[in-house]
């Protein structure tokens, strides 16, 4: 966007209520011409985290402008934010480290991940949500954020291990937090609710009785139970056995498609690959 008369405040002050505006004043002249390149290059109309307002000092509403901020040289680059600015390259820094300035007003790849797992949980996706939130807290372990939306996740998903796992051994922040305590609880009450009487019967009938149909629903039951792990191992013994059975091979990759962002799911794969090549 071109700055002019008309638009000084909706530009620069309205625009950086919402999101980084990057002012940058220049003229039509060989000493601006890397700066000018390398913002139109790295700043696009569409981009949704930073507006590129540009200022030619050569018109009268720039010049003001510019001694408004107390500006004595071109290219320099303003970053507003929140009505004011915060920021300032001048000269050849601009080109030099327009990536890093912009890196600060942009989203973190931890952040756009976990945006994507809260949508996919709103639409209902568990599976999608997990992948996302997996990836969230691959990118940065030390993010309390991303590891919290990941636990819960796994706790919705019954993934009640993998979430033991991740919640073990916490900082001192984080231990004091309540948002964590919630967590603890939230899956204290699952890993309860796993006892049912249902999985310890279905237990004690395989244990009287390994058929092919009384591991198929035990290996359901212990799915519903978040024993995912378990589950696997039952129906891979199964495959060692005779890896010909399509129903235990389906269901053993059914469940094996309910598990990303599980380290679960690359060791099984790898054990069935192994078996049936």
């Amino acid at each position: 966007m071109q700055l002019n008369e008309h638009n000084v405040k909706e530009a620069i002050i309205d625009a950086s209520m919402q999101k980084a505006v990057f002012l940058y004043f220049y003229m039509d002249a060989p000493e601006c011409a890397t700066a000018t390149q390398a913002l139109n290059a790295a700043i696009s109309d569409g981009n949704e985290y930073i507006s590129l307002v540009t200022a030619n000092i050569q018109e009268q509403v720039a010049q003001a402008v510019a001694m408004q901020l107390g500006l004595q040289s071109v290219p320099t680059l303003v970053v507003f934010k929140e009505g004011r600015p915060v920021e300032m390259l001048q000269g050849d820094d601009i080109a030099a480290n327009l990536q890093a300035t912009m890196n600060k007003y942009m989203p973190s790849e931890t952040d756009l991940a976990l945006r994507e797992a809260l949508s996919a949980e709103a639409a209902g996706d568990l599976p999608l949500a997990l992948q996302k939130a997996a990836a969230a807290y691959k990118a940065d372990q030390n993010s309390l954020q991303a590891k919290h939306i990941y636990a819960r996740l796994l706790i919705s998903a019954k993934n009640l291990e993998l979430a033991r796992t991740l919640l073990e051994n916490p900082g001192r922040e984080e231990r004091e937090s309540s948002e964590y305590q919630d967590l603890l609880s939230a899956l204290d009450l699952a890993e309860k609710a796993q006892d049912s009487p249902q999985l310890h019967q279905l237990s004690e009938e395989y244990a009287k009785n390994p058929s092919v149909d009384l591991a198929l629903k035990y290996s359901a039951a212990l799915v519903e139970a978040g024993k995912k792990g378990e589950a696997l191992d039952l129906l891979f013994a199964l495959l060692q056995q005779d890896s010909a059975q399509s129903e235990v091979k389906k269901t053993f990759l059914d469940i094996l498609s309910t598990m990303a962002g599980d380290p679960l799911q690359g060791k099984y794969r790898r054990k069935l690959y192994t078996l049936l090549y």
